[in-house]
């Protein structure tokens, strides 16, 4: 009875191991690599065709989406439930309005399912399916960039070969938003490769990677189609970016050209550059950069705002006579510094950047973020150019006091720079990503704005402010005045060296300022390629956006 017992236990344990073993076993493959084992299980027993790219989303702060905003319908195939191939050829060339022998040919030899079109209609989309041709389907797809998509730019786009995101954000978070799910549109078939009653078509989506797949960004899409609708009104080429000045959040960026990412090819061969971000290339700023020479020559204590010169109209440095922007008019005579911020005097804001001296002046452009890139890491983004201290002669110092010479810089540096004087004399770095997020908007990881560094100190950001307050109220930038909260900024039409075809000197247009003037939100910097006068045409278009913005505010 003991022996017997004991083999009882001793099968029983047996039993209870081997049990175990395979509970273990199914619970590794069930949750490690169920997955991989699902894609494995059904590939036998499916046909299926990828309908959507596999990639995350790109948001705006709001969580309102920048990509797969829009849908086309495409036609898709399976060629093995295909019963009349004859029939279905000739039915889809009438729909489609494809050749019916360029049809038929791709229904011979390889039985995998394919795309024929991806290209129709809601309304044909309906008529190929209620025709109920078998093997055939007419399915919804996203469309990665929708056909008036926001921040085209910045947003960038992707390699549709290999689904790889080649610029903007695409290109920077590409292995993030790639760590997605793909879709597919799949035939359940039987051993036989029919369809199995009552399962018919499915669409399934696939796990393809793990961790954040989404992108949420600083930009507003308020703001952004404000920008958008006034620069396709008004600006051929250029762009504009508005920051928060606070935080250096990018609220909008807008670049012109635009382009469509769908369909890449037609921009690549334009001579216009549609693919170019503007607001990170580098330009000459012009009078922007009195900005610039004006806060370090206060904050030296070099010149006061009431301090006293005269314009004659021109100025002659070593032998070099250079002239103001507005000298056909004759001397301006006595004007304040304040008044020579307000007019944008080039002889008055020579004489203080000679003064105040080339090592002084670098230092302070170089703190404000010129000739170097910013943080937002973009391919392309370019650093502009500040030059070296000893490399300036008088004449270089006196050129590059009013933004001319080999000085050079992006509409965004301009941006920071006005930024920091807004914030008090604190700079803190622009960026565009805000967090990143799973597909079900869980957020995986946050980045908060940098602490900032002083540049200035806060009596002279004050200064900085009434002084561009000036240049709306009565200067050069009375056209970028905003009723009601009120603007300030700064004009700046910058020489390229280039001459029209009437032989007068082709200029970039620029504003750079901020709104409203109590408790400033927003900073704003527009800049028109070849737009001649910033007071004429730079203004006003800082106008029409600071004012929409400030309305939708309000409500």
């Amino acid at each position: 009875m003991g022996i017997r017992t004991n083999r009882i236990t001793k099968l029983a344990v047996a039993f209870f191991v081997l049990w175990s073993l395979l509970a273990g076993r199914l619970v590794y493959l069930q949750l490690a690599e169920g997955a991989k084992l699902t894609v494995l299980g059904i590939s036998g027993r499916i046909q299926e065709v990828q309908v959507e790219v596999a990639r995350g989303e790109i948001l705006d702060r709001n969580g309102a989406p920048l990509t797969n905003t829009a849908q086309h319908f495409s036609v898709v195939v399976f060629p093995s439930q295909i019963e009349d191939v004859r029939k279905a050829a000739s039915e889809l060339a009438e729909l489609t309005g494809l050749k019916e022998s360029k049809i038929s040919q791709r229904f011979g030899g390889d039985l995998r399912p394919f795309k024929l079109k991806t290209d129709i209609d809601a309304v044909t989309a309906q008529k190929i399916n209620s025709r109920g041709l078998p093997g055939v389907m007419a399915v919804a797809e996203k469309v990665r960039y929708g056909y008036s998509s926001l921040a085209a730019h910045v947003v960038g786009y992707i390699n549709a070969a290999d689904n790889k995101g080649v610029s903007g954000i695409e290109g920077l978070y590409d292995d993030i938003l790639r760590g997605s799910q793909a879709t597919y549109l799949a035939a359940m078939v039987d051993a036989g490769q029919q369809i199995i009653p009552g399962l018919g078509y499915k669409r399934l989506r696939l796990a393809g990677g793990t961790g954040p797949s989404n992108i949420v960004l600083t930009l507003d899409s308020r703001i952004q189609k404000i920008v958008e609708a006034v620069l396709d009104q008004q600006v051929a080429r250029g762009a504009v970016v508005i920051l928060r000045p606070s935080t250096g959040e990018v609220l909008a960026m807008a670049s012109r050209p635009n382009f469509d990412g769908n369909n890449l090819g037609d921009y690549l061969v334009r001579n216009s550059a549609p693919l170019l971000n503007r607001a990170l290339a580098a330009y000459q700023p012009g009078s922007v950069f009195k900005l610039a020479v004006a806060a370090a020559a206060l904050e030296e204590k070099v010149v006061r705002p009431e301090d006293e010169f005269y314009d004659r109209g021109y100025i002659d440095v070593n032998g070099l006579r250079i002239k103001g922007w507005d000298y056909e008019l004759g001397p301006r005579g006595r004007l304040t510094f304040k008044d020579a911020m307000a007019y944008s005097s080039n002889p008055v804001f020579i004489q203080v950047g000679l003064k105040l001296g080339a090592d002084r002046l670098i230092s302070y452009a170089h703190k404000f973020g010129f000739g170097q890139k910013t943080r937002l890491n973009f391919d392309g983004e370019a650093d502009g150019n500040l030059p070296a201290p000893d490399s300036l002669y008088p004449g270089d110092l006196a050129n590059l006091s009013i933004g001319q010479g080999v000085l050079e810089a992006t509409p965004l540096q301009v941006a920071g720079m006005v930024a920091t004087i807004v914030n008090d004399g604190v700079k803190v770095d622009p960026y565009l990503v805000s967090r990143l997020t799973t597909q079900e908007g869980v957020v995986v990881k946050n980045f908060p704005a940098s602490r900032g560094i002083r540049v200035m100190s806060k009596q002279t950001a004050l200064t900085m402010r009434d002084m561009m307050k000036a240049v709306t109220e009565y200067g050069t930038g009375q056209a970028a005045f905003v009723e009601g909260g009120g603007s300030a900024g700064k004009t700046g039409s910058a020489e390229t060296g280039r001459q029209g075809s009437a032989g007068k000197g082709i200029n970039h247009a620029w504003f750079a300022g901020y709104a409203p003037l109590d408790n400033p939100q927003y900073v704003v910097v527009v800049l028109v390629e070849d737009g001649m006068s910033g007071g004429d045409v730079a203004a006003p278009i800082f106008h029409d956006i600071v004012a929409k913005m400030l309305a939708d505010d309000d409500q």
